[in-house]
C-alpha cells in the first residue's frame, strides 16, 4: 500500500512539473518599429514609410542606388521577407 501511495505521489508531482517546465520556454518578443527602422538604416536603406500590418512590418524604402521598394519585414527577427521594387 505504501509503495502505491509513493508511486501516485511521484506521478502527481511529475504531472505538475511538466506544465511548469513548458511555461519557461521563452518566445522572443516582437521588435519595435524603432528597432526595425534602425536595422534598415544600418543596412543602408532610407525609410520613407513604415507601419505594422497583419503582424508584419511594411516599409517603403530606398536603397543606395536610389531604387524605391516595398519591404515586408518579420516582426520578431527583423528579416526582410519580401522586397518588391516599385516602378
Amino acid at each position: 500500500m505504501r509503495t502505491m501511495t509513493i508511486g501516485l505521489l511521484a506521478a502527481g508531482l511529475l504531472a505538475l512539473a511538466l506544465p511548469a517546465q513548458a511555461e519557461t520556454t521563452k518566445v522572443s518578443p516582437r521588435k519595435t518599429l524603432e528597432q526595425v527602422a534602425n536595422e534598415l538604416s544600418a543596412k543602408g536603406y532610407t525609410i520613407r514609410e513604415i507601419e505594422m500590418d497583419d503582424g508584419h512590418f511594411e516599409a517603403k524604402i530606398v536603397d543606395a542606388k536610389n531604387v524605391v521598394s516595398e519591404a515586408k519585414i518579420d516582426s520578431y527577427t527583423g528579416e526582410i521577407l519580401r522586397l518588391e521594387r516599385e516602378d
